[in-house]
């Protein structure tokens, strides 16, 4: 028999994850967010998360110690996302001179952010009406952050247009009460007027609607 020069695989070591157990990790996050979002953090189980993601139940627990774990890394993975975008986004509006250009841009983008997040805005809702560790994480990473910066925003906008600063606490959760609760109730939405609020048209009307809004409140007349 001829010898070949071929040499066999190393084994792979104990408890050490192939490359496509790796690369798994990512479908479990993904596949939890949703899960989270729609049934909330006890109504899913990790059985559950394995199926969606297409993995053996094992292989959720050998990456993230528990539920919990993961669903921070969930959460984790879809906030530095957003950020991301948001970073890209505030460099675009760097050129944007005019109050009414940079109010429309900033109406329009928020809407867009709320219609490629909505799992963020469930699993708000649902988590911090609850308090508890999973609100305060929430508030750290996400909330506070975000208020803070729709105050930059709206007291930027009141010097460029040289008006008076309204009240940012009434007007931030306006804000997002207008750009979220579309792609909250989705399937009511489209039950109810049989659109879909993630068409573009949709999401593009419904930005302009929050500029024709906010118009009044932040820009001088």
């Amino acid at each position: 028999m001829a010898k070949t020069n071929s040499t066999p695989p190393k084994p792979r070591k104990p408890g050490r994850p192939s490359k496509s157990s790796v690369d798994a990790a990512l479908d479990i996050r993904r596949a939890a967010l949703k899960a989270f979002a729609r049934a909330g953090f006890n109504g899913v189980s990790i059985v559950e998360i394995a199926r969606m993601a297409g993995v053996a139940k094992p292989l959720v627990h050998y990456h993230y110690a528990s539920k919990d774990v993961l669903w921070e890394a969930a959460l984790d993975d879809a906030v530095a996302n957003l950020r991301a975008e948001v970073v890209q986004f505030q460099g675009a509006l760097a050129a944007t001179a005019s109050a009414p250009d940079l109010l429309r841009m900033v109406a329009r983008q928020l809407v867009l952010f709320a219609s490629r997040y909505p799992e963020l805005v469930h699993i708000v809702v649902d988590e911090t009406g609850k308090g508890g560790a999973r609100a305060r994480w929430l508030s750290t990473h996400l909330l506070a952050p975000g208020y803070a910066m729709g105050k930059t925003l709206i007291e930027g906008l009141a010097r460029l247009s040289g008006t008076r600063e309204p009240a940012v606490e009434h007007v931030v959760p306006m804000i997002l009460g207008i750009m979220n609760f579309p792609f909250m109730d989705a399937e009511i939405i489209r039950d109810a007027y049989g659109v879909d609020v993630h068409a573009k048209d949709y999401v593009e009307r419904h930005g302009e609607l929050l500029f024709q809004v906010l118009g009044p409140l932040l820009l001088a007349t």
